[in-house]
């Protein structure tokens, strides 16, 4: 283990909670309402953090059981996808519903439109 590490573990575990809570469309508010507690408290775990320091407050293993749960997920899943990004020197991949979303937003991004584009000349 680099010594790195910890705080690559740390964001890469913040990174999941938020990635898992856009998947379902979830606001700190929500989550918040969901655990008990209220969005300054999810907002200092998973955002800025205490608004004197700026510092993000470390998750406990009571916040990450509460918030796994209220996710739907076990803690164990959680920590698995944070150990697996923390370990990894690549960005994850985002994730897309359906491929012609994708190909929608590779299309919006040419900046000719010709027909005798073919994808061969990629």
């Amino acid at each position: 283990m680099t010594p790195d590490f910890p705080a690559r573990f740390s964001d890469a575990l913040v990174s999941e909670i938020k990635a898992e809570m856009g998947r379902q469309d979830l606001s700190s508010r929500a989550l918040a309402r969901l655990i008990g507690s209220n969005a300054q408290f999810v907002s200092s775990r998973l955002d800025g953090g205490n608004p004197r320091t700026g510092e993000r407050v470390i998750l406990t293993v009571r916040d990450l059981s509460a918030i796994a749960h209220a996710l739907g997920l076990s803690e164990l899943e959680l920590v698995s996808r944070a150990q697996s990004v923390a370990n990894s020197n690549v960005v994850p991949l985002r994730r897309v519903r359906t491929s012609t979303e994708d190909l929608a937003e590779v299309a919006s991004e040419s900046i000719t439109i010709n027909p005798d584009d073919t994808d061969d000349q990629y």
